[in-house]
């Protein structure tokens, strides 16, 4: 029997094309037995493994325009734009919780990728770390250099998962799965560029050089998995869902016009594609 992954791509606020996309998924009733997550990704693919459809356009259009999400006063004040503890505490835990429970006990084989800060490779934390170490987990794997400090889980220190591996489908690969469903935020085509401010986040980043390196290249390594990620597309092995263009939205939009829109383009474009999908996924 086949095995299909669900290969979720970060990008901050760009990631509620995503959100748009596996809201349709729990619309329409479509499950996965594996899934993996990177940065703002892996929590969109909790709340779809939680099954709380609409919790991620909340966190999007909602709470987002709150400075403690993210804002200048945040970096001043804890070293982080984006405010963690707000959104992987208070809102992840009391004002808008996740359901623990279901994502904890789900049968779904599920990963949220990180890096680790000093050896520079990625980290695949499965659900008994979810359930041991709860929003840490998707802290560590949202913690964009240069722009967040790294998160600490168990005495190791992590920056976000897309600095290693931006799209985990060789992953989902080695751990068996021979067909992916990947929900990128990045239209098809598009060719990641040289990191800029390099200068700059070189000396912000100096006590993890490993990572200034990772950074360095991680435009050369994210290329090469799309290549990877469209041959198997065209093997028949894959379904994308990209966004058509890469509008106006960036990873820290606050424009809740625009961020609505692109939401609707996921659902829409899901929606469109869903026969086309359940075709995929029965094959």
């Amino acid at each position: 029997m086949s095995k299909t992954g669900l290969v979720v791509e970060g990008g901050g606020m760009r990631g509620v094309y995503g959100c748009g996309v596996l809201d349709a998924f729990l619309e329409n009733g479509i499950k996965f037995p594996y899934s993996i997550g990177v940065s703002a990704g892996s929590a969109n693919m909790a709340s779809f493994i939680a099954e709380q459809h609409g919790r991620n356009y909340r966190f999007y259009t909602r709470y987002s325009f709150d400075e403690r999400y993210m804002s200048l006063k945040n970096f001043v004040t804890t070293g982080s734009f984006f405010g963690m503890d707000y959104i992987y505490t208070e809102l992840n835990e009391d004002i808008d919780p996740i359901n623990f429970e279901k994502l904890t006990n789900t049968d779904m084989e599920y990963y949220v990728v990180a890096t680790d800060a000093v050896t520079g490779k990625a980290v695949y934390f499965n659900k008994d770390d979810v359930e041991k170490h709860r929003g840490e987990v998707f802290k560590a794997s949202s913690a964009v250099p240069a722009m967040c400090r790294p998160v600490e889980i168990d005495g190791r220190m992590y920056f976000d998962g897309g600095v290693a591996d931006s799209i985990p489908v060789k992953r989902a690969v080695s751990d068996g799965c021979d067909k992916i469903v990947a929900v990128l935020t990045q239209p098809r085509g598009y060719v990641k560029r040289p990191e800029m401010g390099k200068k700059l986040y070189k000396e912000m980043l100096r006590d993890y050089p490993v990572i200034v390196k990772a950074m360095n290249v991680r435009h050369y390594v994210y290329n090469k998995t799309l290549e990877y990620l469209y041959k198997l597309e065209q093997e028949g092995r894959a379904f994308l869902f990209c966004p058509d263009n890469e509008d106006n939205v960036t990873i820290i939009t606050r424009n809740k016009e625009e961020l609505i829109t692109f939401y609707n383009e996921g659902v829409l474009d899901a929606e469109a594609r869903m026969d086309e999908l359940r075709v995929f996924l029965q094959d």
